[in-house]
């Protein structure tokens, strides 16, 4: 730590300030700090960009919620499609809405699904439900069954909807078995 004083002079021999040299930067010896002033209006500035940032969080906090909630859909409705392919034999999704807010999934076609024929595995209970997360609902639910060969037997739309009821996303399954998100009400292709 180097420590100087040194003094500077005007042409006419008088001394005008002192300033301390510490470790390459010049303070001057007179110096307050921060006036309560700029600390003032550094806290207003501080304050407004809350105000106006903290509600556009939310806005964004809500659609990933709602974002998140579609993908576990596609997501599951991708395992069914696969378990039909990969076993050989067609395999549905029940779904069940508000308050429950579940799915699960079983081979065959039989809509609400046997206990015998449930398919159970991670993510599921003892029942085979899988439940969504974050609080997130299930407003629209129709039974889509997939074929041993992917495609779908009827395409279907499954609407999600974040926990504050401000946002929801439709899952689009095509008789193809091409499934993908997209806005509310837009037509299913």
């Amino acid at each position: 730590m180097d420590i100087r004083i040194a003094a500077t002079c005007d042409p006419r021999g008088l001394t005008v300030t002192n300033q301390t040299t510490r470790l390459g930067r010049n303070f001057r010896m007179d110096s307050a700090g921060y006036a309560l002033a700029e600390l003032l209006v550094l806290i207003a500035v501080i304050s407004i960009l809350c105000v106006i940032g903290f509600p556009l969080y939310l806005s964004y906090s809500r659609a990933q919620e709602t974002d998140s909630a579609a993908r576990v859909l596609v997501v599951s409705l991708n395992q069914a499609r696969q378990l039909a392919v990969t076993r050989g034999v067609s395999y549905s999704v029940e779904t069940q809405t508000n308050p429950s807010n579940r799915m699960r999934f079983c081979s065959g076609a039989a809509v609400p699904c046997p206990t015998a024929v449930v398919y159970t595995g991670p993510e599921t209970d003892g029942s085979g439900w899988r439940k969504l997360e974050n609080a997130s609902r299930i407003t629209l639910g129709p039974t889509i069954t997939f074929s041993s060969l992917g495609a779908a037997t009827a395409a279907g739309v499954l609407r999600v909807q974040n926990s504050t009821a401000t946002g929801s996303l439709d899952v689009c399954v095509n008789p193809s078995g091409r499934i993908r998100v997209q806005a509310q009400g837009a037509a299913c292709p």
